[in-house]
This record gives structure tokens, sequence and C-alpha cells, in this order.
């Protein structure tokens, strides 16, 4: 098979891609990269392509979460419930 090449370049677009939210089957296309090829590269865990992708999805969540207590704090009864929904996922991710 074709190896991905791991340039900076490359792992730079796909942190930029993530940061937008977009499926790892988007960005494989706008990239030009066979998408099983990507997800693979995305399942490795010593990736640094997966350690990019992973830490510009989890930047983009935080915003959005932040933005969310925001209108929460100013009453917003959906955000409530939104911010309800982080703390019950942050709390099942405590598995240590």
């Amino acid at each position: 098979g074709i190896d991905m090449d791991l340039n900076k370049e490359t792992i730079d677009r796909v942190a930029e891609l993530a940061a937008a939210l977009t499926p790892p089957s988007d960005i494989a296309a706008l990239l030009g990269i066979p998408a099983d090829m990507l997800k693979a590269e995305l399942a490795d865990r010593l990736s640094p392509l997966r350690a990019a992708y992973l830490k510009a999805k989890a930047e983009t969540a935080l915003m959005l979460r932040r933005q969310e207590i925001d209108f929460a704090r100013v009453g917003s009864p959906f955000a409530v419930q939104l911010t309800e929904t982080y703390l019950r996922d942050m709390t099942a991710d405590e598995d240590y």
C-alpha cells in the first residue's frame, strides 16, 4: 500500500480540519488521502497525526463547552441541559 506522508504540513492541515469538527472521511477527501489509510493512522495510538487530530478536536470541544457554560450562567435552559450532559460525560470518562 501507499504510505501516508506524515509531514508537518499534512499534520497541520488535518489538525485545522479537525478543529472545524470535520469527519475523518471528509478530511481524507479534502486532502486526497484514502479514507481507510487516514482512519488507520488515526487508530494508531502512537501516531503524531492522531495526537494532533485529537488535540484540535478537544480544543474546539472546550471552546463550545465554555460558550454553553456562559449561556447557562445567564439562564438559558437549553444550555443548562447541555452542560449537565457535559458533566455526565466527564464523570463517565473518569474511570481511573
